[in-house]
This record gives C-alpha cells, sequence and structure tokens, in this order.
C-alpha cells in the first residue's frame, strides 16, 4: 500500500490531502456519471501449466456470498478444504476475521488523526457473525479470540496428522461499514476486502494470530485456490481477484462465478456505476474500473505499461487478469491479488503524477507481495522497499534515465527520506527498517523509512551490483519463491546466486540503526 509522498513538501502535501478528501466529500453528489450497464468481464480461467502444478497442493475455499447493498452486508456460506502442509499435527485451526477490527469505535486499525476521513459521516461499525462452523454435518466449537475479536479458533473432531485432511463448513453474515478504509462503502463502491475467515499461517513458532495493526499492511496469509459465487443485484458490477468464468441474470439478481487459483487472498470491488475499459499485455488481461472517464483510461495505461515492464525485468506476470479500480479509499492505493483499490480524488483532482506512481507502486506489488509473498507485520520492508523502488525502475525504463533520477529526489534521500529529521523536529529516533509494523510510532516514520529509505537500500544495491546482476537476482528471487512466502534469507541467498558474494553485512548496515 502506498500511503504518503513527501517530495519537498512534507507538511503542505499532508494538509492539501485533508483538503481533497474535504472538497470531495462536498461534492460527491454533483457528478452525473452513467454506468457502461453491458460492460461486464467474463473471462474464463485458462489453464497456466504454472498454476495447474501449483494448485493441487493448496487448500481451496468455496464461497458463496449475497451482496445486499440496501441491508449494507453480505451473506456467505464458506467450505473449506484443508490440508495439513505442516510437520505438526494440529487438535485446532486459526483463522483471521478481520471485519470484527471495525466492530469498536476505540479499537479501528486507524490512527486517531484518520479517523474523520476513514469515516466522513461518523464513526459506522462493521464486523463479521460467525453462525455456525461444521465438518461432516457435525457442529464444531469455536472461540472469538484476539484484541478486536479478530481470531477465530475452531476445534477440530480429531487431531489432523501431517498430510491429513478436514473439510469444514462456515456460515456467516458480514456487515459492512460506512468506511473509506480497505474495507467498507462509500457513495460510489462496496470494498469488500480482508472480509471472510482465512486461515491464519502456521510456521516455526506456531499460529501467526497477528491483530489488525493501524499502520502498514498487517496481513499475513498462504496462497490458496477461490471458487467464488457472488450474487448481486441486477444494476452492480464486480472488480474481483480471479477469472469471472460467468455471469448469469436471474430476475432483478445477477449470479458471478469467479475462480481464482494460487492466490493470497481474495477481494471484490461493487458498483453500480462502474466504467470498465481493458488492454491486452501477453496473456493477460488489464482492466480499469473507474468514474471518471479520462483518467481511468490513463490508469488503464499506467496499469498496462507497468505489466509490460515489470514481466520483462522481474518475471512473467503469471495470471490471466489485473484490475486497477477507482474507488472510495482514502489512503492512495491498497494492493490485492489481481486487483488494486486506487483513492478516488487521484482520478477527480488533476493529480495525475500521483495517480501514474500510486498505479505503478501498486501494480509491482502484484510481484513482491503477490505472487512472492511475505510476513508484512515482521518484514514490511521486504515487500515495500523493493515494490518502491521497482515503481522507480518504471519511470527509467519508461521514461528515461533522466525521469528517474527526478523522481529519485523524490522517493528517497532528496525528498522523502531528508522530511524525517524535520518531522521529528530534532528529537532522536530510531532508524532501523526490519523491524515489526507495531514498532513504528506512527504511519509517516514507517513510510519515510519502510518505502524511503528501503528503496534507497535497493538502489545502492543496484548501485553495487550493476544492472545485468540486479534483474539476475530479482529474476532468481521471483522463480524460487513463487506462490511461497519469502525472507530475507530468500533474498540473500539470491544475491550469493547470481554474484558468488555474501550480502549479509550488506543489509545489515541499511536495516538496522547501530
Amino acid at each position: 500500500m502506498r500511503f504518503l509522498d513527501f517530495g519537498k513538501r512534507p507538511i503542505k502535501l499532508v494538509s492539501a490531502g485533508l483538503f481533497v478528501i474535504f472538497v470531495l466529500f462536498l461534492c460527491l453528489n454533483a457528478f452525473n456519471i452513467k454506468p457502461f450497464d453491458d460492460q461486464m468481464v467474463v473471462q474464463t480461467y485458462k489453464p497456466n501449466k504454472l498454476l495447474e502444478e501449483v494448485r493441487y497442493h493448496l487448500n481451496t475455499y468455496d464461497i458463496q456470498v449475497d451482496l445486499d447493498p440496501d441491508g449494507k452486508e453480505i451473506m456467505c456460506v464458506q467450505e473449506l478444504e484443508y490440508t495439513n502442509n505442516t510437520q505438526d499435527s494440529h487438535d485446532r485451526l486459526y483463522f483471521h476475521i478481520y471485519p470484527n477490527a471495525f466492530k469498536h469505535e476505540r479499537k479501528v486499525p486507524f490512527p486517531p488523526e484518520d479517523m474523520k476521513q476513514a469515516y466522513p459521516n461518523g464513526f459506522s461499525p462493521g464486523n463479521i457473525d460467525i453462525i455456525e462452523v461444521r465438518s461432516d454435518d457435525m457442529l464444531l466449537e469455536y472461540f472469538i479470540k484476539g484484541y478486536s475479536e479478530e481470531i477465530l479458533e475452531v476445534h477440530l473432531p480429531k487431531d489432523i496428522l501431517p498430510g491429513e485432511g478436514i473439510e469444514l463448513s462456515m456460515t456467516f453474515k458480514v456487515t459492512i461499514p460506512n468506511c473509506l478504509g480497505r474495507f467498507g462503502y462509500g457513495n460510489y463502491t462496496f470494498n469488500i476486502t480482508n472480509w471472510y475467515p482465512i486461515l491464519c499461517v502456521y510456521g516455526k513458532q506456531g499460529w501467526h494470530t497477528y491483530p489488525y495493526f493501524p499502520i502498514g499492511d498487517p496481513f499475513y496469509s498462504d496462497v490458496a485456490n477461490y471458487n467464488v459465487k457472488i450474487s448481486t443485484p441486477k444494476d452492480y458490477n464486480i472488480a474481483c481477484t480471479g477469472n469471472i468464468s460467468s455471469v448469469t441474470e436471474r430476475g432483478d439478481k445477477k449470479l458471478w462465478d469467479i475462480e481464482a487459483v494460487a492466490v493470497r487472498d481474495f477481494a471484490f470491488i461493487a458498483s453500480d456505476r462502474f466504467m470498465v475499459d481493458s488492454k491486452k499485455i501477453g496473456h493477460t488481461t488489464v482492466y480499469s474500473y473507474y468514474f471518471t472517464p479520462k483518467t481511468g483510461k490513463k490508469a488503464l495505461k499506467y496499469a498496462s505499461d507497468s505489466i509490460k515492464i515489470f514481466n520483462k525485468y522481474f518475471g512473467k506476470y503469471p495470471y490471466n487478469q489485473f484490475s486497477v479500480v477507482e474507488a472510495d479509499f482514502y489512503i492512495g492505493g491498497m494492493e490485492y491479488p489481481n486487483l488494486v483499490l486506487i483513492d478516488q480524488t487521484l482520478y477527480t483532482t488533476d493529480q495525475d503524477d500521483f495517480l501514474e506512481i500510486v498505479t505503478v507502486h501498486e501494480t509491482a506489488h502484484q510481484w513482491w507481495y503477490g505472487v512472492v509473498g511475505n510476513n508484512q507485520i515482521e518484514e514490511a520492508w521486504l515487500d515495500e522497499g523493493l515494490t518502491e523502488y521497482s515503481t522507480l525502475l518504471y519511470f527509467k525504463h519508461r521514461y528515461g534515465q533522466k525521469k528517474m533520477d527526478k523522481m529519485k529526489e523524490s522517493f528517497m534521500a532528496n525528498g522523502k527520506y531528508s522530511a524525517l529529521p524535520i518531522y521529528v523536529q530534532g528529537k532522536e529516533i530510531d532508524e532501523t527498517i526490519a523491524r515489526p509494523v507495531y514498532r513504528f510510532p506512527d504511519w509517516i516514520v514507517y513510510d519515510i523509512l519502510v518505502y524511503g529509505k528501503g528503496a534507497m537500500l535497493f538502489d545502492s544495491l543496484y548501485s553495487k551490483v550493476g544492472e545485468n546482476n540486479f534483474y539476475k537476482i530479482l529474476n532468481e528471487y521471483y522463480e524460487d519463491n513463487m506462490f511461497k512466502n519469502a525472507t530475507l534469507t530468500d533474498l540473500l541467498y539470491a544475491c550469493e546466486k547470481v554474484t558468488g558474494e555474501d550480502y549479509a553485512e550488506f543489509f545489515d548496515d541499511w536495516l538496522y540503526d547501530e
């Protein structure tokens, strides 16, 4: 996710953003946008050798969804085919149920200073109500845990040994808040993200049951397969993770049939006003969902050019589709598999430069987070720093070295990073990048260090190993860790494999403030 870009105006840009939000809020109803009712995206999943090899080793979620825009809720039935691919037996499973993070005003995942932007109409609660959990028609015992009741602990009827499996069925209702964050609705879109019970990652330390922290992208998940059927009112369109294989009209409803293979999460954005444009890049169709035609088409070009450049220099994007969505979302941009949300104000307030930067940044996340995952709570720099630097590389290959050099001034040492002393006003501050999101004092310090200094790290690596070796390292890192969760160790391995040298000390010098 991209939160702030200071450039050389750290204070003015923040205040300008607040002003833009305010003006947009006053003017939303002035737009008279007519949707393209006949532009339903349908693209059947096309077998891909790589994805086919992976899919049979993954857990599978089958979810039936009934979206009720008037009631601001969704009713769901979820079937999970779970195989224990760990080395330990389990008598219970743990799931993130993120909507509960929006349940209590004092616990929502926003800093206090963001509350008016997140809830322009005042606080609106959201939650997930688990109605029942079953296995083989047996009701299972479960418990809701965590700081904001965002962890679901399901007790299994028997121990599941390594290699064994179980099928679970869950019935639940999700209440959607009037919120302009990742999850919620505004005047134009329903942002249905991080919305269903998703398995926690199991590692050497056990189950990773992190809360929904207010700083960073506090998500960590394994790839899985998804078969999702979504019922919406007839006049709604959706952008989503995966391939929409069919859209069937039944009375005043539409039924969307979606298949997503080997993805880290499943998200969809629904609206009754979407316009859609598309462009084919290799085997991938890039879609732009928008309400503002001029900039909606620009977003399509930025995303398409990104896919083309990143395919060449990082490795082939393995999926058939990718969607960029203009959404009611105040935080700039946010990545999900095959799908990114972009703040509507970037489309409507003559901010083409920022629209391009944010679109490219979120597209780069399809490689660094989407395909090659990582623990975004403990090692946020690993995807965000590399994604920020990937954005700079886009500008080099799209416009030339001079453009990249100019962008570096605002992204790195002379821009964002130089804002740190101004922001802290002479106070001593820990510049360690390699720390969990909950160890950063606020969003601004997080952004300056994880994004800004993180990009500087990769720029230094680029200079040290040279362009040719740098791209070989990224290719190696990408190919070795596709559909997995990578760590610094994996990146160090790629560096050593390409150069024959140990880069542990190099990374330590950048990652830690000593």
